[in-house]
């Protein structure tokens, strides 16, 4: 498990340094729309190229700020419970559930970025799909670990 925990707290320093980057840069919400009125027109998913056209764009702010806070939220929550079950002498149920929350709103963040932009690169498809299967086994091995408390 402590392997695991090392590499979910890699997971939440990368969500902390992409929403660090967006925050500090200061243009991420207002330029979301822009961004996706390109990729969207080429997006191999018809559900989701009607998604981005018909709802994500025409709200760019908000979907830009919702994105913004979730990755944000969930570098906090994915770095300190990981952190805090390494250090710990003894698995903590608090820990474990902050945790598993940071990991499930990240791999809803991965595969939605895999859904969107996913085709734009080989890089940005493995990424986003490896980082969402380890986020969901994570979830996974928690979840296991909270039924036997």
């Amino acid at each position: 498990m402590k392997s695991l925990l090392l590499i979910l707290f890699a997971i939440g320093l990368i969500w902390l340094r992409s929403s660090y980057g967006k925050l500090t840069e200061g243009t991420f919400v207002q330029t979301l729309g822009e961004t996706l009125s390109k990729v969207a027109p080429k997006n191999p998913y018809p559900w989701y190229k009607d998604f981005l056209t018909s709802v994500a764009i025409p709200n760019s702010k908000v979907f830009g700020t919702l994105v913004l806070t979730g990755e944000f939220l969930s570098a906090v929550l994915i770095t300190a419970g990981a952190l805090g079950l390494l250090l710990s002498p003894r698995p903590h149920k608090l820990l474990s559930k902050v945790l598993a929350a940071g990991l499930l709103i990240g791999a809803f963040l991965n595969l939605t970025f895999w859904l969107g932009f996913g085709y734009t690169s080989p890089s940005t498809d493995t990424l986003n799909l490896l980082m969402a299967v380890i986020q969901i086994v994570g979830v996974f091995y928690i979840w296991k670990g909270l039924k036997k408390a």
